[in-house]
């Protein structure tokens, strides 16, 4: 017959249980992760470019308003947009049209491009008559990689037109 074992443990000290000290890692990697990911969120970019977001956001009657009475105009903004590169100088090239699809020429022709990473980056650009009637161009370079959005706007008699649009910008070729 034999007898049972017995157990000679000392589970006085709770440094030697082997769930207390599961429990105490598992603990600890948890509490580093969140501190890692807090120090990452307040020593990063957060992202909000727009300091007046609230205001922006209660004009939205007037920028309805605003795409009914460009849809009223019926000017056409066609733009000739390269494929991007980093740092690479393109050339883009806007053709206005009016309601009846004829060229026409207008008093100034803007391009407005964005970071929406980093305003910093943010910028405008005229683009100049080609002497062809309603054709504008310029070149421009994005210094980054990544999203962008891009706005042309044409103004005519007092009469603002725009168009917009989001592009990923490549990496150098």
């Amino acid at each position: 017959m034999s007898h049972p074992v017995e157990d000679k443990r000392d589970w006085s000290n709770v440094w030697k249980n082997p769930f207390i000290i599961a429990w105490f890692v598992i603990l600890t990697i948890v509490l580093g992760v969140n501190f890692f990911m807090v120090s990452m969120a307040i020593v990063t970019n957060p992202g909000l470019v727009v300091d007046d977001f609230y205001e922006k956001g209660k004009n939205m009657d007037a920028v309805l308003a605003n795409r009914k009475r460009m849809e009223q105009l019926g000017w056409q903004l066609n733009v000739d947009l390269p494929i991007l590169s980093e740092a690479k100088p393109s050339t883009v090239t806007l053709n206005v049209l009016d309601k009846e699809n004829q060229s026409m020429n207008v008093d100034s022709a803007m391009l407005y491009f964005y970071r929406p990473s980093d305003k910093n980056l943010d910028g405008e650009l005229a683009l100049n008559s080609t002497g062809l009637p309603g054709q504008y161009q310029a070149e421009f370079t994005l210094p980054l990689k990544g999203k962008w959005d891009l706005m042309i706007e044409v103004q005519k008699d007092g009469e603002r037109y725009n168009i917009g649009r989001s592009i990923m910008v490549q990496d150098p070729e």
